[in-house]
């Protein structure tokens, strides 16, 4: 029963709201609607016990002092300050200078997000753009026609991206905007459909109840 129950339930309402898309009812409308509204709260409580786990292991890490558990520590402080500053209203604050508490607009919650969580944001898409260049040379290398095809486009819309590809040719630009436009948009929505065909063959599995995997296995 421990995983007849789970899967009864997930075919149930997994078949209930394919069907509130094809039966216009209000009835159907209201149960869908009030079903979507539990899925919130089952996500936020997921949430909360996501930020659970992550505080036991690194807890964990740091009391055994297991490999690399000093990054456990700055991790548990800034989880633990964030979540202190979001909890503390605007009277707590109002002393020290900040407009607002929580996380409003002008609360110490929120000049830490905007000046130390954007930042470090920000320098990890910077460390990302070097792995995508190396790994772009690696893709570059000429070996066949198809890798060919690839150097030579990939040229043209970098080319073309910039303004040193207007002032060598207005053709550049031109070339590079159809080539974003027309083979790249083919190629884009080809690995999009193919990606919800398999979500939607996933999907059918777990409701008619074929795939377990989620409820764990024998």
């Amino acid at each position: 029963m421990r995983r007849e129950i789970p899967v009864f339930l997930t075919v149930f309402f997994g078949c209930f709201m394919v069907i509130q898309f094809f039966v216009p009812h209000p009835w159907v409308t209201t149960i869908s609607e009030r079903l979507q509204s539990w899925t919130v709260i089952v996500a936020a409580a997921a949430i909360l016990l996501g930020v659970a786990n992550v505080v036991r292991i690194n807890l964990k890490k740091v009391a055994r002092r297991e490999l690399d558990h000093a990054y456990s520590i700055p991790l548990l402080a800034g989880l633990f300050l964030m979540m202190l500053l979001g909890c503390l209203p605007a009277s707590v604050w109002t002393g020290m200078g900040a407009s607002a508490g929580g996380i409003e607009p002008g609360s110490p919650f929120d000049w830490m997000y905007n000046w130390t969580y954007v930042p470090m944001q920000g320098t990890m898409f910077g460390l990302l753009a070097f792995y995508i260049a190396s790994a772009a040379f690696r893709a570059f290398r000429i070996r066949s026609v198809e890798a060919g095809l690839l150097a030579i486009a990939a040229v043209m819309v970098m080319i073309g991206r910039v303004p040193l590809g207007a002032a060598i040719s207005d053709l550049l630009p031109q070339l590079q905007s159809w080539i974003m436009d027309y083979p790249n948009n083919a190629g884009k929505r080809a690995i999009l459909i193919g990606a919800a065909l398999g979500a939607i063959a996933t999907s059918l599995k777990i409701i008619l109840g074929i795939e377990k995997s989620s409820v764990g296995s024998d």
